[in-house]
């Protein structure tokens, strides 16, 4: 016996001979449009050829009309009361560490966060570990200014397209110090402004040098921290000479 069922005939409205022609054959059956269009008048039908059964089930089409498997009021009484546990949205909440004005809460586990800052790591001594990380990072050039006082500033140009590829304008290094930042007294001062000339912005009252001498962006780094220690050590020697001089003049 063979059903027909929604699934495997979509719609028997529209069964025809589009769909069955004038003979066909199911599981060795013979079927004629003339059982289909009969089988359409009732709600079932049978044949018989051979001794065998054809049964054809009628089902209703499927409803246009849509059908709705949730809520669809929307009257206040059947409204969804929102739970106790979003209360902090419309009420203060009171957390454990809420104090009174004026005092001042201590965590029981405060210390956590101190342990943690105080940890050790596998790099340095014990004395090492002890500075300040800003001791440790803070370092000097020869002629006294600290490191962090240098602005440097980088343009890269590009290389060429063609051997060598690398030139020496590659990278254009420039670094700014404040005249403030370098160690140095009233006369060496004097003698260094003159050195450099206009290097020396006086309207942000620092000093400012540029170099694109070698290819290499930290060549050129070097080659600026060397000028500056030159600058410096220079100054101070020649005002050291100068001094020497005015001393003689007025023992003469």
């Amino acid at each position: 016996m063979a059903t027909f069922t929604n699934k495997s005939i979509p719609s028997l409205s529209r069964i025809g001979n589009r769909f069955f022609p004038k003979s066909c054959s199911l599981m060795g059956v013979s079927l004629t449009s003339r059982d289909v269009s009969s089988s359409l008048n009732t709600s079932s039908a049978t044949s018989s050829t051979d001794g065998a059964n054809v049964m054809i089930s009628t089902i209703k089409p499927i409803s246009s009309t849509p059908r709705h498997y949730h809520n669809m009021t929307t009257s206040s009484s059947n409204t969804k009361k929102p739970s106790s546990t979003y209360s902090f949205l419309r009420n203060k909440v009171t957390m454990p560490f809420d104090v009174e004005p004026g005092q001042e809460y201590v965590s029981p586990y405060s210390d956590f966060f101190s342990n943690i800052e105080a940890g050790r790591s596998s790099l340095g001594t014990t004395e090492a570990m002890e500075q300040k990380a800003g001791q440790l990072q803070e370092q000097y050039l020869e002629c006294g200014i600290p490191e962090s006082e240098l602005r440097f500033r980088t343009v890269s140009y590009g290389r060429f397209a063609l051997p060598p590829y690398v030139s020496p304008g590659e990278h254009r290094v420039t670094v700014k110090v404040a005249l403030s930042a370098i160690p140095l007294r009233d006369e060496e001062r004097e003698v260094l402004l003159q050195i450099v000339g206009s290097r020396y912005n006086a309207e942000k009252k620092e000093l400012q040098l540029s170099s694109e001498k070698f290819a290499s962006r930290i060549e050129n780094k070097r080659h600026l921290v060397g000028m500056i220690e030159q600058i410096v050590l220079n100054s101070r020697k020649l005002a050291q000479e100068f001094s020497e001089e005015d001393a003689k003049k007025v023992a003469a």
